[in-house]
């Protein structure tokens, strides 16, 4: 029989921290905005994982793409993005999904 471990009660100065949700443009015109907080890399292709923090709080990852890699260059650590799913272009295998990047202006 398996050993079962019991969770204590957190101490009452204490705030348990919460997993960002993950964010996946699947359809035309999806979005995601906030302030960029971090960047890495992501999985084996290299790809950009980006986490920012949308105006109401919550907290979203979003991975990149070879094309939305290059977008975000332009972008730094702090400063409010809009990212939009708007096209797919044909690739000789399959299709790449095509995204535009907003920022506020200076």
């Amino acid at each position: 029989m398996a050993k079962q471990t019991q969770i204590s009660k957190p101490e009452e100065n204490l705030e348990e921290v919460a997993s960002p949700n993950f964010f996946r443009f699947e359809n035309i015109g999806d979005n995601v905005s906030g302030t960029l907080l971090g960047k890495g890399e992501s999985d084996q292709f290299g790809f950009g994982l980006y986490s920012i923090e949308q105006d109401d709080g919550t907290q979203m990852r979003f991975h990149g793409s070879a094309q939305l890699d290059d977008l975000m260059l332009a972008i730094k650590s702090g400063e409010w993005l809009k990212v939009v799913y708007y096209d797919n272009q044909k690739m000789a295998k399959g299709s790449m999904k095509l995204f535009k990047v907003y920022r506020k202006k200076a």
